[in-house]
């Protein structure tokens, strides 16, 4: 029996019924009581069952197996089809082996095989899902107040690595806990506010962009995906990559929006351009040469820059050619309850987001935190805090990383073509290496 998770428990429940008696073997050292402890096992293990009685000719005498259970979930039924040897000697017309279907009347004995993965992200995955289990986990489409179980563990397990979630930081954790509602009430200082934002960008060590000033038009939005489902929503062509947020694509579902891949059709004049950038999926020059393009056909061009802050390559961006920016934290600093964002625009955008910068019509709260963390924390805190450890974690695992420090490439991790999670679901085929830079120095790694 193959296992893709480390075994920290063998629990089995026998009754014996007559004159008869069970023994243990785990690598043909007794076992003593019902529960074989994960530090006897060395990863390929045999347990051997042993069943004897004083007569062989007893039918009265026999025991069958009542629970059987690795990591408290049930494995009775794979136990049950696994050959029993009969002992020849007491019983000299039955057959060499039968299954055993959870009975044991012929003295004999049984074999089961334990195999632990050697995998060391699945190792890694299933212990911090059952070490680190989470009774209230979200976004989730399932229920986010759980129970813990085998099966819930094993889920966690199996998607520890997939997705975008956020690195916990206990600094800005700490930060935001200790700041009171009474000082985020006020509206932000739009004219003032921006500027610093700006400042705050440009004094990173990595990023450079120029020409903000070419954008007029600056606004405040309940994350980046409020701004990118106005200009989606405006748009009768979109041309944008195949691979992106699967948010953009399930918004388009079902709406009258002709969607072309960016770099598998041939740009046409004036239409709008999307690109996230940077994106684990396409390097920078590639993303680069289609702007270019996209210039020169007159398009308007909207960049999402939401994983810019955690980009390894250190970027120069003129907003000169470009139509708009989105822009968030949310990606890299905890902010999940609050996503702030913010919009740079060339041209007026007549939506909700613009309406209610406007008119100070925008939840406040979200806003005035992220200036006052911009305040305590620079752009690259986060960053340079995981730099090195990021890649002490990809050469443990094996791992290559990307153009994004969340995201590695290793090979056995690739798209689920089953798509459990959306149809446009793409960054199952990185490993995201936040939960392991969450516990890295606490287990093993």
């Amino acid at each position: 029996m193959k296992f893709d998770f480390p075994i920290n428990k063998v629990e089995y429940k026998f009754d014996l019924i007559g004159d008869c008696k069970i023994t243990v073997t785990v690598n043909e050292h007794p076992v003593a009581g019902n529960v074989i402890d994960g530090d006897l096992l060395r990863g390929h293990d045999v347990l051997r069952i042993n069943f004897s009685k004083t007569d062989p000719t007893d039918t009265e005498s026999y025991a069958t197996l009542k629970q059987f259970k690795i990591n408290d979930s049930d494995f009775i039924d794979q136990i049950k089809v696994l050959g029993y040897n009969i002992d020849k000697s007491k019983h000299k017309d039955a057959e060499d082996q039968i299954s055993n279907n959870l009975y044991f009347g012929y003295i004999g004995s049984m074999e089961i095989v334990l195999e632990q993965t050697k995998d060391l992200l699945k190792r890694a995955a299933w212990t911090i899902a059952d070490k680190e289990f989470e009774y209230v986990k979200w976004p989730l489409r399932e229920k986010m107040y759980r129970d813990k179980n085998s099966e819930n563990v094993n889920r966690d397990a199996k998607f520890m690595f997939n997705g975008s979630m956020v690195a916990d930081d206990a600094e800005i954790n700490k930060f935001i806990n200790e700041t009171q509602i009474k000082d985020l009430r006020l509206p932000i200082n739009f004219q003032e506010d921006r500027k610093k934002i700006e400042s705050w960008i440009n004094a990173s060590s990595r990023i450079s962009i120029s020409n903000f000033e070419s954008h007029k038009h600056f606004s405040y939005a309940n994350g980046v995906l409020e701004s990118v489902n106005s200009l989606l929503q405006d748009s009768k062509v979109i041309y944008m990559p195949q691979k992106s947020h699967f948010f953009n694509q399930e918004m388009l579902t079902d709406r009258p929006i002709e969607v072309k891949d960016v770099f598998a059709h041939e740009l046409s004049d004036n239409n709008n351009v999307f690109f996230e950038y940077p994106s684990p999926w396409y390097d920078n020059k590639m993303i680069q040469e289609k702007i270019d393009e996209a210039v020169k056909k007159n398009c308007k061009i909207s960049l999402d820059l939401t994983w810019l802050p955690m980009t390894n390559d250190k970027l120069d961006l003129d907003l000169d050619n470009i139509d708009q920016i989105f822009f968030s934290m949310t990606k890299t600093w905890p902010l999940t309850d609050f996503r702030p964002a913010w919009r740079w625009s060339k041209d007026r955008i007549n939506d909700f987001q613009t309406i209610g910068s406007t008119y100070g019509y925008y939840t406040k709260a979200p806003a005035m935190l992220f200036m006052k963390l911009i305040d305590k924390f620079s752009f690259d805190f986060i960053y340079q805090k995981h730099e090195n450890s990021a890649k002490e974690i990809n050469a443990l695992f094996k791992m290559t990383p990307t153009n994004i420090l969340w995201f590695s490439k290793h090979v056995n991790v690739t798209h689920d073509n089953a798509k459990h999670i959306s149809n446009h679901y793409y960054l199952d085929e990185f490993v995201c290496i936040k939960k392991l830079l969450d516990f890295k120095g606490k287990y093993w790694w």
